[in-house]
């Protein structure tokens, strides 16, 4: 055999030796995500999960009529998962680890006649069936643009749930004065008040 054959043939083997890899890293990945993170995997596609996109109708504590919706991020894409399997680096923005299987992350819009709010948040589930939530905290994604003269999404406290196509979660607000700042008043119970939403499974 020549030495160029030869060293085609290393070439050959070491790539197939680097795919098996990669093969078994993006498995492995895959099967552990499907055992610990039932609420966001599913070998069948036609399978309820928590994440996707929700929405749910609630008065917020100055009794202004609002449509949330929420977008409740897979933890990992295939992309993601391929990228890590072949040990490249992930450039995907968010709040939640990567590595805590019971961490999810997303967006949200809050509707209304004072107008649009857009949010990011970032949560848990207390165990990794899913159908119970840890509190799960919003920020604005643009504090310049926040509705101001508005209660505005704090958090969704803990113990929100899940089961199927039905999402319940109760929300604390943060009011935001006119130069945006926010307002607190314990003698003025809108400021306290928290309300339940439930939410309903938006169809792809």
């Amino acid at each position: 055999m020549t030495k160029g054959k030869t060293i085609l043939l290393m070439i050959i083997g070491l790539a197939g030796i680097s795919w098996g890899v990669y093969e078994c890293n993006y498995y492995v990945s895959y099967r552990n995500d499907l055992s610990q993170r039932p609420w966001a995997y599913s070998e069948d596609k036609k399978a309820d999960l928590l994440v996707g996109t929700w929405q749910g109708n609630f008065l917020d504590p100055d009794g202004v009529r609002k449509t949330i919706r929420l977008e409740i991020l897979v933890p990992m894409t295939e992309d993601e998962r391929a990228k890590k399997a072949s040990h490249r680096t992930r450039h995907r923005k968010g709040l939640g680890s990567r590595s805590d299987k019971k961490r999810f992350d997303g967006f949200a819009t809050v509707t209304s006649q004072r107008g649009i709010e857009e949010y990011e948040f970032y949560g848990a589930v207390s165990d990794k069936t899913g159908s119970r939530l840890n509190t799960i905290h919003f920020r604005a994604l643009d504090e310049k643009q926040q509705l101001r003269k508005n209660f505005n999404v704090l958090s969704a406290v803990d113990g929100g749930q899940w089961q199927g196509d039905q999402l319940i979660l109760t929300l604390a607000f943060t009011y935001n004065t006119a130069t945006g700042s926010g307002y607190s008043s314990s003698a003025d119970p809108r400021f306290d008040k928290k309300v339940t939403v439930h939410f309903s499974r938006v169809q792809s």
